[in-house]
């Protein structure tokens, strides 16, 4: 697995620690010979797949929807930050992906 810390600020001004996971690839176990990748960050109750037709395009696509999920908290008012460096938000929209 996978995993990154950071800071997450909600809209209404609170701070919470969040951790990013991405686990390895494993079998489809819905499809033939696909495979996929969990995606999660349970402060935020984000848990998905991404799927792929083999473990290098499941891991590579679980990149694109980890940015579109936090894209989308974005939108919605909250800010991501390094830990330690809560003067910088960074923008998954431009700057990370």
């Amino acid at each position: 697995m996978i995993t990154s810390q950071y800071v997450a600020k909600h809209p209404d001004g609170n701070y919470i620690d969040i951790t990013i996971e991405i686990a390895l690839p494993e079998p489809d176990p819905e499809m033939g010979g696909d495979s996929r990748c969990k995606v999660s960050i349970a402060a935020l109750e984000i848990e998905q797949y991404s799927f792929g037709v083999d473990d290098i395009q499941a891991y590579c696509l679980s990149s694109k929807l980890l940015q579109l999920k936090l894209v989308e908290k974005q939108n919605q008012g909250w800010q991501f930050y390094f830990p330690g460096y809560l003067d910088q938000p960074l923008d998954f929209n431009q700057d990370f992906f």
